[in-house]
């Protein structure tokens, strides 16, 4: 079992001030067997969905999340000595645009020293565009909140008593524009490689719309796993997406003459990855009278996102937290909430956080109101977050679509249909 309970982000991307996305139920009701994982007194939700106008930021509260997870993991292997962090704060303030970014996450993960035994994790981060300024985990072995490491700028790291071994190893192998988790695993400290291991097998690639890169992912699993590719058909079968029998999946590497002509940055990135890159002509096979093999650019967007969605249905059984950006993205309604639906009765401790303008889920009943979030942009540019629950006087009965459209949660988009008719000289009424 591994769950986050609540993440934080300050000054990243489109966020300025503080925001959070909660996992923890605050309500009781008739759904908390599906919906819910008790660990000790906690009661943690499977799914947090947020939804926002178009460049509201309600996507950049899912990548401030991947960003961050992906520095703890990567920046020790990753970056160059001298190599920037990538951050970018918010930039429609002058005084936030030359301040770090502030991150912070509690989870619950096995007990670094007894897998067996499941504990809260609380961790924190504040970076800008060169370094780390400042870095600190506790955990909590018997409920009581103890060190295991705290990080500053220009000052000797704070070890917690629990913490033998390699520190000054670790301590001084961590770079300034590197997390200490990912330097401690990379010496294969057995405290920092649980954590790693925690969240680099945990937290899957997030799937987004026109996103090729998971789909090719997919495509490399299919090739390579029967068992897997069995599962894909079966469920595009069900799914109505045709008499689909087989995938076939050819590999070709790709010729050095065209290796050499691709930019520098490109070259280094695969040179990096210490393997050549391989071209996949991918073909679905359609059975009706005989078989009929087309190209994978011959199907449908639908049946190239149920493609994308297969992996997280799949991969659910290994405690997974699951990231989608539009789910409902060239799906038809019964297919999204045949999705949703399978989610919440066939995972244990997986958890989906996902961003959409599907209205129609608001009234699903596969949506409980601590589990919607709302996302608007201020006057200022900067995101704030939500959920249903900060609101008050929203009567049970009452249809959370009709007061989306109603602006009760202040996330819709504000049109100026008048001035839209006068820039394309439309009749005006």
């Amino acid at each position: 079992v591994n769950m986050i309970l609540e993440y934080s982000v300050t000054n990243t991307f489109s966020i300025k001030d503080t925001q959070s996305i909660s996992f923890e139920a605050v309500l009781s009701n008739e759904s908390d067997s599906y919906h819910i994982k008790n660990i000790g007194d906690k009661r943690i939700l499977k799914t947090a969905c947020i939804y926002g106008a178009n460049a509201a930021g309600k996507t950049n509260m899912v990548t401030s999340l991947m960003f961050y997870l992906d520095f703890i993991l990567t920046s020790f292997t990753d970056l160059k000595p001298d190599e920037s962090t990538h951050f970018i704060p918010f930039l429609f303030d002058k005084k936030t645009s030359t301040q770090p970014g502030f991150f912070s996450i509690i989870f619950f993960a096995p007990d670094f020293s007894d897998e067996t035994n499941l504990i809260k994790y609380e961790y924190s981060i504040t970076l800008n565009k060169n370094e780390v300024l400042e870095e600190v985990l506790y955990y909590s072995p018997k409920g009581q909140k103890k060190l295991i490491f705290e990080r500053k700028k220009d000052i000797p790291v704070k070890w917690g008593s629990t913490i033998t071994g390699a520190k000054k190893i670790i301590a001084d192998a961590t770079r300034p524009n590197c997390s200490l988790i990912g330097a401690g695993a990379q010496v294969n400290h057995p405290v920092f490689s649980s954590i790693y291991k925690h969240f680099s097998t945990r937290v899957k690639p997030m799937i987004m719309p026109a996103h090729d890169g998971l789909s090719d992912f997919i495509l490399r699993k299919i090739e390579k796993d029967d068992s897997f590719k069995n599962k894909v058909i079966g469920l595009l079968e069900a799914s109505d997406f045709g008499s689909i029998s087989d995938i076939i999946i050819e590999s070709h590497e790709i010729p050095d003459t065209v290796l050499k002509i691709l930019p520098k940055e490109v070259q280094d990135e695969i040179a990096k990855k210490g393997e050549k890159p391989t071209r996949r002509d991918t073909k679905f096979v359609h059975h009706y009278d005989n078989d009929y093999e087309l190209p994978i650019y011959f199907e449908s967007a639908g049946t190239k996102r149920m493609l994308e969605l297969t992996l997280p249905l799949i991969e659910l059984a290994n405690s997974s937290v699951l990231m989608i950006d539009e789910i409902e993205s060239s799906l038809h309604q019964s297919l999204l909430e045949t999705f949703l639906q399978l989610f919440l009765e066939i995972s244990d401790d997986s958890q989906l956080l996902f961003t959409t303008h599907n209205l129609d889920l608001l009234d699903s009943d596969l949506l409980r109101d601590d589990e919607i979030w709302f996302c608007f942009k201020t006057d200022k540019g900067n995101s704030i977050y939500n959920s249903i629950t900060d609101y008050k006087g929203i009567r049970k009965e009452a249809s959370r679509k009709k007061l989306y459209m109603a602006d009760k949660f202040g996330a819709l988009p504000i049109i100026d249909m008048q001035k839209l008719k006068g820039l394309f000289n439309a009749k005006k009424n």
